[in-house]
């Protein structure tokens, strides 16, 4: 078990390089866990890359319909939020709510976003796969 970020969800949906692949076989792999907010930061991501021109806005909405299907165990982030708070000098409140989460659940978070590696105070271990 793991608590997984959108940068794996969005990673999973559209990337269809072996990071990519591989992204999606940790994430259908022993019902991942997140915050309620990974599919809104999900959606963020997709349109950033559509906005940008590094996605189709086709294989942008196929992932946005595929999103809400995804087996992942949603969390409501209500509890969360005092850790998500203590946090709040070395994380956004966005990226704090999967620390917390994770800490919460005693379990790894799993991202591809490499600015986890050396943040402080962190009581959960981080997985950045490459």
């Amino acid at each position: 078990m793991r608590v997984v970020d959108a940068s794996l969800v969005v990673a999973a949906l559209t990337d269809r390089t072996d990071r990519g692949w591989e992204a999606l076989a940790r994430l259908t792999e022993n019902s991942p866990h997140a915050p309620e907010l990974v599919d809104v930061e999900a959606l963020s991501a997709l349109r950033g890359r559509v906005r940008g021109g590094h996605l189709p806005v086709a294989r942008a909405r196929d992932a946005a319909t595929d999103l809400p299907s995804l087996p992942i165990i949603r969390h409501r982030h209500t509890d969360l939020l005092p850790r998500i708070w203590a946090l709040r000098d070395n994380l956004t409140a966005y990226d704090a709510a999967y620390v917390a989460l994770a800490e919460l659940l005693g379990i790894p978070l799993l991202t591809l976003d490499r600015k986890w590696a050396g943040v402080p105070e962190l009581g959960c271990e981080v997985e950045v796969l490459a």
